[in-house]
């Protein structure tokens, strides 16, 4: 006895399967079109009349010109140290949560790149977080968590000593030379006759 299978032949499962893919397909392109347009179905009809009118009728603009933007080099970095065990940075020179809320915390040793101090509030840094980047992301962190890692010698007085004057030399004459007294004999007194001396007899040596 044989049996005959019954239901749609595979070749029309196909057909029907193929129209279901397609035809979900173009709904769904369409729902995200109308989403698009906030559900206006007009709109697509009422952007392809205004290009076409726009298209026929477009005033001729005056040409402008085109002025490139031009960059503002940034002032370089230096580059300082967290002193702090956890230091924070936020998003303005103020010391308030409510205000200016906490945006992130580094730890101790962390070194960051710092422009200068902040503009109307000296005790805070301007703090580069992407130097050399693309972009710019500036915070601001307090002076007393972070310190210079290189910081710039502060001027001492330094003594100067006074240049000495040295005495210069001056002429000094030399003594003058004045003669003694001289002896004058007086002719009145008689000359002094001085004996001569008598030899005494010396006894001879005898060693015996």
């Amino acid at each position: 006895m044989s049996r005959y299978r019954s239901g749609p032949s595979p070749l029309l499962v196909v057909v029907i399967g193929a129209l279901v893919v397609f035809g979900g397909y173009y709904v769904w392109t369409g729902f995200l079109s109308f989403l698009e347009d906030k559900g206006d179905i007009t709109a697509q009809v009422t952007r392809e009349a205004f290009s076409s009118a726009t298209a026929k009728a477009g005033p001729v603009l005056p040409s402008t010109l085109f002025f490139p933007a031009t960059f503002t080099p940034l002032p370089p970095c230096q580059w300082f140290k967290v002193t702090a065990q956890r230091a924070v940075y936020r998003e303005c020179p103020i010391q308030d949560n409510r205000q200016c809320p906490i945006r992130d915390v580094v730890t101790f040793g962390t070194e960051l790149c710092v422009y200068s101090r902040a503009p109307g509030n000296p005790e805070w840094y301007v703090v580069e977080l992407n130097p050399g980047g693309a972009y710019r992301d500036t915070v601001y962190m307090h002076e007393s968590v972070i310190k210079a890692v290189d910081p710039t010698p502060t001027p001492t007085e330094s003594y100067t000593p006074l240049p000495t004057i040295t005495p210069v030399p001056t002429h000094s004459p030399f003594p003058t030379w004045l003669p003694g007294p001289m002896y004058t004999p007086n002719p009145a007194m008689p000359p002094t006759l001085v004996p001569p001396r008598t030899p005494s007899p010396t006894l001879p040596e005898v060693s015996i």
